[in-house]
């Protein structure tokens, strides 16, 4: 069974980090139309890679895995599934590739942060640190 520790913790927020990043840049990369799905990239990942950034830097000043952590893990879980149907709410779906990028993004996103939500309730509290 997979037990949140310090190191995976640790890498699971670098991902994060770069998806973030990813998701910020990916109207540059490839060219968004739509200006909702860029503003949209935009925000996401800067509010993804910062919520990993700020996680990291818990991490790196706490024992052990702190309540910020499930904290963290839930709204990060909020923004991807948000990602993963805001084409269709936002009306870009037009744009193939914004509505792709986000899709995907969003889904990674999620189901990292629904991943280690259920480890972090099937792992009794002592295993935690």
């Amino acid at each position: 069974m997979f037990k949140p520790n310090r190191g995976t913790v640790a890498l699971i927020d670098f991902v994060n980090l770069a998806l973030g990043g990813f998701l910020f840049l990916s109207p540059w990369i490839f060219g968004f139309t739509s200006d909702l799905g860029r503003h949209t990239s935009w925000m996401a990942g800067a509010a993804i890679a910062i919520l990993a950034i700020s996680s990291i830097g818990e991490l790196s000043r706490s024992v052990a895995i702190s309540d910020f952590f499930e904290t963290e893990e839930w709204l990060t879980l909020a923004i991807g599934l948000w990602l993963a149907v805001c084409p269709w709410i936002l009306r870009f779906h037009g744009d193939t590739k914004a509505m792709q990028v986000h899709f995907v993004v969003g889904l990674a996103v999620s189901t990292i942060a629904a991943v280690e939500l259920w480890a972090l309730r099937h792992t009794p509290p002592r295993e935690r640190a």
